[in-house]
């Protein structure tokens, strides 16, 4: 088996690089196509292809570090568990409303595989969220239950409230698992 070597400094750099301009693209539902993402990271078309052989395969990097910024963001230790939890989902809808053209770009672009790797990253996160807030099931109050409502609210950005009706049904999913 051969060894995998650290990334040199200036290789991640660019990588970063490529993948902070197909995010900003991302997310402005902007049509590019896939070598200006090179000029828009300011690196050649080379560097491009090195680190992402096809427009999915950097689409799938943004999907991955959104999630993993998502989940990395899941615990303060300012915060009680219950805060922690209550946080998440919160910031979670607000990450939704602020990044609608994104979500629906890496919906349409990103491996379903992928998007099943992320999903399951977040679910794990919620899980643990939950438990450590003593948010037992009950109810119905599952974690897929949880993730269900997370599901809706994202794949509801046609709606002309889709912004306020989103806060008012986290808040709707806390108050009634709070209840629980």
């Amino acid at each position: 088996m051969a060894e995998v070597r650290p990334m040199r400094a200036d290789a991640r750099r660019n990588r970063d690089a490529i993948v902070a301009a197909a995010r900003d693209v991302f997310d402005h539902d902007e049509q590019l196509r896939f070598d200006d993402f090179a000029a828009r990271a300011g690196v050649g078309v080379g560097t491009l292809y090195r680190h992402f052989p096809t427009r999915e395969a950097l689409a799938a990097a943004v999907y991955e570090g959104e999630v993993a910024a998502l989940c990395d963001q899941a615990r303060d230790p300012a915060r009680s568990a219950g805060e922690d939890f209550d946080a998440f989902l919160r910031g979670f809808v607000e990450y939704l409303v602020a990044h609608a053209g994104l979500g629906r770009t890496l919906a349409a672009v990103v491996d379903p595989a992928v998007l099943s790797d992320g999903g399951i990253r977040l679910e794990s996160t919620v899980a643990d969220l939950m438990a450590r807030a003593g948010i037992h099931v009950a109810d119905g109050a599952s974690v897929g239950a949880v993730m269900i409502v997370l599901h809706g609210i994202g794949s509801t950005t046609d709606r002309p409230l889709w912004a306020s009706e989103s806060r008012a049904a986290v808040e709707l999913l806390l108050a009634g698992l709070h209840r629980a």
